[in-house]
């Protein structure tokens, strides 16, 4: 089995990894590590890619992710989801799942693990992606695993993964396209076609 992060609205070559797995493990033990994917997603905005982060309470450093808890004394909610209308909102496909996003913004969340999760499952069942998963019961090193998603992507270093070799699509802003974004900018902006855009995004070892 090969295991993956729980990410807020991944990026979409954890998408298209898991497809390629289909059978995949979903690690609930891992440290919460600050300026990553567990509370971060990205977008592109007219003049940039927008980055768009989940405050999280304090806790101690080694608190795994399904024990941290999301802060809702601001109002980052009605930040995102203005920030997210307002990238995509003429994408092809936006108001077609326009509520299954937004529905994520509507009320206050509370496990952050638990938020994330009935993200991806949602994209899942939304994509009709054949994606099955189960949920780690401790955290195990990589020797235990097929393969160790956990620190494959990374949003600091800029480098995507070497496996991933996106195909670029028509995005709302600008000419250049804006590589391995939110999986929502890729499903809005295709809709149907966004399985077939995740299967070829992976990178083959010539035989």
């Amino acid at each position: 089995m090969k295991i993956f992060p729980v990410y807020y609205f991944p990026p979409v070559s954890w998408f298209a990894a898991a497809l390629d797995a289909q059978t995949i493990v979903l690690e609930k033990w891992q440290y919460y590590r600050k300026q990553h994917y567990f509370n971060r997603m990205e977008i592109k905005t007219p003049d940039r890619v927008l980055r768009l982060s989940m405050p999280i309470q304090k806790a101690g450093e080694h608190t795994p992710v399904c024990q941290r808890y999301v802060a809702n004394a601001d109002q980052w909610r009605l930040d995102h989801w203005k920030s997210i209308e307002s990238a995509l909102r003429s994408s092809p496909y936006f108001e077609f799942f326009e509520s299954r996003i937004a529905a994520f913004y509507d009320e206050p969340v509370g496990c952050l693990f638990d938020h994330n999760l009935a993200i991806i499952t949602m994209v899942r069942d939304a994509l009709r992606l054949d994606i099955q998963w189960t949920i780690s019961e401790k955290y195990l090193d990589a020797e235990h695993y097929e393969a160790d998603y956990r620190e494959a992507f990374d949003p600091k270093d800029g480098h995507m993964p070497p496996w991933f070799q996106p195909k670029s699509y028509l995005q709302v802003f600008g000419e250049v396209f804006a590589p391995d974004l939110s999986i929502i900018d890729l499903m809005c902006n295709k809709g149907p076609e966004t399985e077939r855009f995740l299967r070829e995004s992976i990178r083959r070892n010539e035989e």
